[in-house]
């Protein structure tokens, strides 16, 4: 295992971890919201996984070991997620790679699309994630009680923000984490400050026009009882993307790849040998 960290195009550190031979093809893991790198801990640790590809975990900015920048347009600007991940490719001499977004991650692989294209990039895997952000699109692909917690997770109200950290770490499965994990995803987003989770909820964006024109082999894991973004987010990107497969996760939320690990990281495997295979014949 290897950690680093690059530096963006405004100048933000983004930390990374780094685990495989260097000349493997590479999965690169983006985390989600008021979490970090360590979330994909079981898929990290895979040495089936760990064999076949080079595996790199970032922290998104504002998260983890990355730089936390204060300026609002640090946040809401999709160039500076876009680059983020360019930085991270450049900075470890990536040729090519699949793109793992979770929740929040799913936006930025889509920042990355918009502003970078496919031209280094194999496949994509949208896990519990969705193409909208703000707005009433975004309102109907969420739960009630999604909706309803991302309100006291941006708070400055130390009252309202810590019943709804606790209540973020709770709804990120479908049955109760083990209680390490638990507090630990409860510490990753404690950590977060509070312009980071303000500022990310601020955007707007719908990125239908992004998949639509996206023709890399993808991939969308959704657990069929995520408590926070609805099932019908992962059936919509199952319309839009032109070379999808859709995975339904029974009885498991939010976090795929904690609640059935097993399965995840052969599906993962899996789909990422072919995107590679498929991307060296084109």
């Amino acid at each position: 295992m290897r950690t680093g960290s690059v530096t963006s195009s405004d100048g933000t550190p983004i930390f990374y971890r780094d685990r495989g031979l260097e000349e493997l093809p590479a999965i690169v893991m983006i985390h989600g919201y008021l979490q970090n790198s360590l979330s994909w801990q079981f898929q990290i640790e895979d040495d089936d996984l760990g064999d076949a590809f080079r595996l790199v975990a970032i922290d998104l900015r504002g998260h983890g070991r990355s730089g936390r920048p204060e300026a609002p347009e640090a946040y809401l600007e999709g160039r500076r997620w876009a680059d983020d991940v360019a930085a991270v490719l450049d900075g470890l001499a990536l040729p090519r790679a699949v793109l793992a977004g979770w929740s929040y991650g799913g936006y930025v692989i889509a920042d990355y699309l918009r502003h970078h294209g496919t031209g280094r990039l194999a496949g994509i895997a949208m896990v519990g994630s969705t193409l909208h952000l703000g707005g009433e699109p975004a309102m109907r692909l969420s739960t009630p009680e999604g909706a309803a917690m991302f309100q006291g997770l941006v708070s400055g109200d130390v009252a309202r923000n810590v019943p709804a950290l606790e209540r973020f770490a709770r709804a990120l499965t479908a049955e109760p984490l083990p209680d390490h994990l638990y507090y630990e995803f409860l510490g990753y987003g404690a950590c977060v400050p509070p312009q980071a989770r303000l500022h990310m909820l601020r955007r707007v964006v719908d990125n239908t026009d992004v998949a639509a024109a996206c023709h890399l082999p993808a991939w969308v894991p959704h657990g069929d009882a995520d408590g926070i973004i609805r099932f019908a987010a992962a059936e919509q990107m199952a319309a839009t993307f032109p070379q999808v497969r859709l995975s339904a996760f029974q009885g498991v939320g939010h976090s795929p790849f904690v609640e059935d690990v097993d399965r995840f990281n052969r599906e993962l495997f899996a789909f990422a040998v072919s995107a590679f295979e498929a991307a060296s014949l084109a």
